[in-house]
């Protein structure tokens, strides 16, 4: 059984179910074997290789394009597979990964009627003294060169063309100076920063001057506070180990078990706090009373995550722990606008991000739907993923009854669902782009 075919479409994977239940079953029969059975690995990996680039020259054009689960789909089909699976996995058996998004599909609408919404608008209110033309962002991600030659740069200029932060990653592809030249004049965006060495944390208030001295549109420091190890991502390992050695090469960069960042503290925290004016959100926090400790000790704010699923698996999924998180933090009388609330994780939708918004979120981030996009169809599918996503919120924010951000709140939502896990409606979108888990592949 080859690797590759898992990740195929449907008619492949039902062949490759039907050899699986032929091993099972024991049975010695030939004429089950296909003719391709016999090829070298030099051989597969040709015809594999040239079958993608079939697909690659056939893709369907960006005008077909309607939601952000088809440039899942495209991707999917386009991308080499160690890069797919690099991107689409997460930790262990993956249930943090595919409750993120199962979440959403247990919170429903509650729309009023006989509102004029003539005038809906998407801006986003202020966040950290920015507004935006809505309130998601693209978020920072490792791997962006094997989706696109240009990598971040197609995912900063889609941003300021379409007005919304892009959270810069201090794992770029470009040096900063270079790469802040591309923004587009008073384009405003966030920055992910994170640390390998207690040298580098050492050095983190200099840095963080260099920023406010000479990148004054970087509006917070996202700081990554779920990295004490790196998650068990099973499946990628899976897929690479079935690949060519020298594929892995270019992956081992950002995928290497042997990677490891700094511990980071409280205490580290506070120093931190004290050494710039910018500032500071929590990125991948998953606990409200870690919310409210990050509010009462002065931070900016805090970006509920559980790293796409690719940390520890069984993390609650964020938009649970926002609606939990909010309460808590009026209830302790911190004020909205003095402790910016963000999420992501699991987000395909406008709808998706309006829920977020209605349970307290200030702004929503894309991590993979971006990438898809990029990998697909370079920056113009990102814009195109990005208008999508307004347009779906636009149209949702007008059922609902509402004109502007600033009216969603939790009476907008029913989340007596969200409580229970497990239980999910059917996402044919999202489960037709789900990649399952591959068994070890015999030779023959």
């Amino acid at each position: 059984m080859r690797l590759g075919h898992l990740l195929k479409g449907n008619d492949t994977k039902r062949k490759s179910n039907r050899r699986i239940i032929v091993i099972e079953d024991d049975v010695d029969d030939e004429d089950e074997e296909d003719e391709d059975e016999e090829e070298t690995s030099e051989e597969r990996e040709e015809r594999l290789e040239k079958e993608r680039q079939d697909r690659i020259k056939n893709k369907p054009p960006l005008s077909q394009i309607f939601n952000i689960s088809d440039f899942e789909f495209v991707a999917k089909q386009v991308l080499p597979l160690g890069t797919w699976g690099y991107y689409s996995t997460g930790s262990d058996d993956e249930f943090s990964l595919r409750e993120n998004h199962y979440a959403f599909g247990r919170i429903f609408f509650r729309p009023k009627c006989l509102v004029d919404v003539t005038k809906a608008s998407t801006e986003s209110g202020e966040i950290f003294g920015a507004t935006f033309d809505a309130p998601f962002y693209c978020t920072a991600f490792a791997g962006s060169p094997m989706a696109h030659p240009d990598a971040e740069k197609n995912l900063i200029l889609a941003a300021g063309n379409e007005k919304i932060p892009y959270l810069v990653p201090i794992q770029c592809s470009y040096p900063l100076d270079t790469f802040m030249s591309f923004a587009k004049p008073g384009q405003e965006n966030f920055h992910q920063v994170h640390f390998y060495t207690e040298e580098q944390l050492k050095n983190a208030p200099e840095y963080f001057k260099n920023i406010e001295d000479n990148y004054p549109n970087i509006k917070a420091f996202f700081i990554n506070v779920d990295l004490p190890c790196l998650g068990n991502r099973e499946k990628d390992s899976k897929i690479r180990a079935a690949l060519d050695p020298s594929v892995n090469d270019g992956l081992s960069l950002f995928a290497a078990p042997t990677i490891k960042y700094l511990n980071l503290t409280w205490n580290d925290m506070e120093k931190l706090k004290n050494s710039t004016k910018i500032p500071i959100v929590l990125k991948g926090v998953l606990r409200k009373e870690d919310v409210l400790k990050a509010a009462e000790l002065g931070l900016g704010g805090c970006l509920l995550s559980n790293h796409g699923g690719r940390q520890l698996d069984f993390a609650m999924p964020p938009i649970e722990i926002l609606a939990q998180s909010r309460k808590l933090l009026r209830e302790n009388g911190i004020k909205d606008e003095d402790f910016k609330m963000f999420i992501d994780g699991g987000i395909r939708r406008g709808s998706d991000i309006i829920k977020a918004l209605c349970l307290g979120a200030d702004a929503v981030g894309l991590g993979r739907p971006f990438l898809y996009a990029m990998a697909s169809y370079g920056q113009p599918g990102v814009e195109r993923a990005m208008q999508l996503l307004k347009e779906e919120m636009l149209r949702d924010m007008k059922l609902l009854g509402v004109n502007s951000v600033k009216e969603l709140n939790e009476d907008m939502v029913d989340i007596e669902s969200l409580k229970f896990k497990g239980i999910s409606s059917s996402d044919i979108l999202y489960n037709s782009n789900y990649t399952n888990m591959p068994p070890p592949p015999f030779t023959k």
